[in-house]
């Protein structure tokens, strides 16, 4: 059984990259892991696509605080363009095991606020 990835080349990668990087430098993203929205944020912003659970291992290895995929699953939801600064880009990959989708989540800078 081989683990499920998506792969980013480089290109793409500098490119969200360069995002998050002006997000921060402009003070609209902030680290702010005394709550949850603020975990998950720095867990999923940049080029890295992850499952909920690979999203629920990286938060508690950053932060020692177990948040439930269910949990990450409604912050990602909350996040706004507007408020955050950051879309949610979500990709299907079907499991060539099991025939069942897997979801892959990432947070990148929105393109109005980049430009």
């Amino acid at each position: 059984m081989k683990k499920l990835t998506i792969d980013v080349d480089v290109f793409e990668s500098e490119r969200i990259n360069s995002g998050i990087r002006k997000l921060v430098l402009a003070g609209l993203l902030k680290d702010n892991p005394e709550n949850q929205m603020g975990r998950v944020i720095q867990a999923a912003a940049g080029a890295k696509w992850m499952t909920l659970r690979e999203l629920e291992r990286t938060v508690f290895m950053m932060f020692f605080v177990a948040d439930t995929q269910a949990a990450i699953s409604a912050r990602l939801r909350e996040v706004n363009p507007k408020v955050h600064g950051l879309v949610k880009e979500r990709r299907a990959v079907k499991d060539p095991d099991t025939g069942k989708l897997v979801y892959f989540y990432r947070l990148v800078a929105a393109e109005e606020l980049v430009a």
